[in-house]
């Protein structure tokens, strides 16, 4: 029996709806499947791009070969999540088995009462301890999935025409603006991701934790800051205003179309560009650090099962979250979708075009930071998204607009419920930074 799956017992289900990854058929559809779990039907919520389900469906068929259960696949986005599992859990009905749910807002799931309490379930041996989702109130609710980070992608050509090297300080970073400006003859070519919604709230969350700040407070010495330094670069035109607009997708193609010669963005650029042939014209490295710490927002993907999913069927959905935690569906991940893995025996296969940018992705998630779980987070992702209007666009003194905003914020979480100001307000970098990553601290405290 694989290490995976140890624990696990014999577990049978209704048939769920299915809403496959590459058809609604579970594989080998027609024959009697073998295995210990030949008579269950699982269904998995998770959100993916087009380009990501191949290699999905392929770790869920090899986890069927091996136990005979079927498994389908729900596209549930992270937003719609919560309210699907409202409903159903609710009514005591869920249809869901196991689900990927993004970082954000786990909060909420836990506090209504919709997932399994998971404390009981133990972390598989060669997961990065600093990978393990945090605890509420002393309980784990979730698992190990999908680690996500930012890294930077320098235009090779462009840099070594201009004399300059990749950044790897804030003034660095300024410097290198500067030179990259120069010579594109006045046209500033850095990019930051500052679009409108997530995108801002993960480069202000980042910078904010550069410069030593709390970004639930918005106006501390940290916060303020940061901002002045950002006011900085784009008052001096160093920064392209397609900064505004600039995400996960537009960011791979300003980097393509060399509207930008530096951008940051999530490492599926690299995939990307290794499709398109392209992927050594660029430099991929971990970026640059504040005057305080380097600091890489933690994303991605984290497992949970829905309250109520009891039994032999919650056996059933745990013998599948182990698989996914596994060395064999990390690796297979890691490889076909340039996924970061929650252990590190999972890069050995990794495309020699892509070691670099796997290298990137390491190094930013030893100085990763989570974003605090609070029940207002949408609110002071809005605040930062106003912030970099107000300071950046409209040229506000940053300690006003930023006293303004976290005003906001406060209302926010009183009219929530939530305690404020928050009783913790630091962002740790664990013991170092000569310790291993799987020793550093990534929690918000």
């Amino acid at each position: 029996m694989p290490g995976w799956m140890r624990g696990a017992t014999s577990a049978s289900v209704a048939a769920a709806f299915l809403v496959g990854v590459s058809g609604c058929q579970p594989p080998d559809a027609g024959r009697a499947p073998d295995g210990p779990l030949a008579d269950v039907a699982l269904t998995f919520a998770i959100s993916l791009a087009e380009d990501e389900k191949d290699a999905v469906r392929e770790v869920l068929d090899r986890f069927t070969r091996e136990t005979g259960a079927a498994v389908a696949v729900a596209a549930v986005t992270g937003d719609d999540l919560p309210e699907k599992l409202k409903v159903e859990v609710r009514a005591g009905r869920p249809t869901i088995d196991l689900f990927a749910k993004d970082t954000l807002a786990l909060r909420v799931l836990v506090e209504e009462g919709l997932v399994e309490d998971l404390s009981d379930v133990a972390i598989p041996e060669g997961v990065l301890p600093a990978m393990v989702p945090e605890q509420f109130e002393g309980q784990r609710y979730f698992l190990p999935f999908r680690p996500n980070v930012q890294v930077t992608y320098v235009n090779r050509t462009r840099f070594k025409d201009a004399g300059v090297t990749a950044p790897t300080t804030v003034e660095e970073l300024r410097a290198v603006a500067r030179a990259l400006k120069s010579a594109a003859r006045g046209v500033p070519k850095v990019t930051l991701p500052l679009a409108e919604g997530g995108a801002a709230g993960v480069t202000i969350t980042e910078w904010i934790a550069a410069f030593g700040g709390n970004p639930l407070l918005l106006n501390d010495a940290g916060s303020v800051r940061a901002f002045e330094f950002l006011r900085s670069l784009w008052a001096e035109g160093l920064l392209a205003r397609e900064s505004l607009l600039a995400k996960y997708d537009t960011q791979v193609d300003y980097l393509q179309g060399e509207t930008a010669w530096l951008a940051s963005n999530w490492p599926f650029t690299s995939k990307v560009f290794a499709e398109q042939d392209i992927l050594a014209r660029f430099e991929v490295y971990a970026g640059w650090r504040g005057p305080v710490r380097a600091a890489h927002v933690l994303g991605g993907d984290v497992l949970g099962i829905p309250r109520g999913i009891g039994g032999r069927r919650r056996e059933a959905a745990l013998a599948l979250a182990r698989f996914l935690m596994s060395r064999e569906a990390q690796q297979v991940l890691v490889e076909r979708n340039a996924w970061p893995a929650i252990r590190d025996d999972a890069y050995g296969g990794v495309p020699a075009e892509q070691r670099e940018t796997f290298d990137a992705i390491q190094k930013a998630l030893a100085s990763a930071v989570r974003r605090p779980d609070v029940v207002y987070w949408a609110d002071v992702t809005e605040a930062m998204n106003e912030a970099v209007r107000r300071i950046l666009v409209l040229g506000e003194p940053p300690a006003a607009a930023l006293d303004a905003l976290h005003a906001q914020v406060e209302a926010a979480a009183r009219r929530k419920g939530a305690p404020y100001p928050p009783a913790e307000r630091r962002w740790l970098d664990g013991p170092g930074p000569g310790a291993p990553a799987s020793q550093r601290s990534t929690a918000w405290r």
